[in-house]
């Protein structure tokens, strides 16, 4: 049986497949991000290569105020819809989303796009080297700075609502620490094993590193295969290991899991 992932089934799409897709009603979107702690520069190289027609999503900018300063807060509607004008896509569009990393930051982009209901995104798997390495077409000429963004139609994108089962405020996760664990919901830690132990510190100064009571720690990048998902994650083998953690909370149906990094709401890199 064909297992390869196709736009009606999956998250993820092969450079081949992406590359197929309509020209006309498909939107790339470069959304690398980097650690605090890196010294690169996630918009100047992409105005330096990227898939041609890209344009860049940033996760620092797209993204609410918080009066803690923290970073990655769920946009508001309007500030999504903004953005979305501004990236002249449409609701009908295909959104493919892609860092330089391979995959790293674009599932980040992917939760805000599908917490806001848009029907049609997607993560490039394994980014734009795995692009390179299919010998697809990178545009390398310099951009002028203030380019990376085109100003589309000004209301063409509908006020969306973003669907509130998904995310957990402040409030909720202090409470969900309090309870047994046999009430909680589970958390899932998605940052390095080091980090979550607290024997590795956080690259954001000032901040202690450790978890919170009733989570558990998967790091993303035991999930990768060479900074790619597995297509077929069960089959791989690659969550077997943490399998007895789910199990051992609870029956598989019948308990919630979250997805947790150290600084701002939903699933990212930090």
């Amino acid at each position: 049986m064909n297992t390869t992932p196709t736009p009606s089934t999956s998250f993820l799409l092969t450079p081949t497949q992406a590359s197929t897709l309509p020209s006309s009603s498909t939107k790339f979107l470069d959304t690398t991000w980097f650690m605090p702690n890196s010294p690169r520069n996630a918009r100047q190289e992409f105005e330096k290569a990227r898939i041609r027609g890209a344009k860049y999503f940033d996760l620092d900018e797209v993204a609410s105020s918080n009066e803690l300063g923290l970073k990655h807060m769920m946009p508001s509607s309007e500030q999504f819809k903004e953005a979305c004008d501004q990236l002249g896509i449409t609701k009908e569009d295909s959104v493919v989303l892609y860092d330089v990393h391979g995959v790293f930051s674009s599932p980040r982009a992917l939760f805000t796009f599908k917490a806001f209901g848009h029907p049609k995104a997607f993560v490039l798997n394994g980014g734009l080297p795995a692009w390179r390495a299919a010998g697809l077409s990178v545009d390398e000429s310099q951009l002028p700075s203030g380019e990376a963004v085109a100003t589309g139609a000004s209301g063409a994108y509908p006020l969306p609502s973003m669907d509130p089962s998904i995310i957990r405020s402040y409030e909720q996760m202090l409470e969900n620490t309090k309870r047994e664990s046999e009430d909680a919901e589970l958390v899932l830690d998605a940052r390095p094993k080091a980090r979550f132990m607290g024997s590795a510190p956080e690259p954001r100064a000032g901040l202690p590193s450790g978890h919170m009571p009733n989570s558990v720690s998967i790091p993303f990048t035991d999930l990768l295969t060479t900074h790619e998902y597995s297509h077929d994650v069960p089959k791989s083998g690659l969550f077997t290991p943490y399998l007895s953690l789910f199990f051992s909370h609870g029956s598989s149906s019948s308990f919630s899991l979250l997805s947790h990094t150290r600084t701002g709401n939903g699933n990212g890199p930090d």
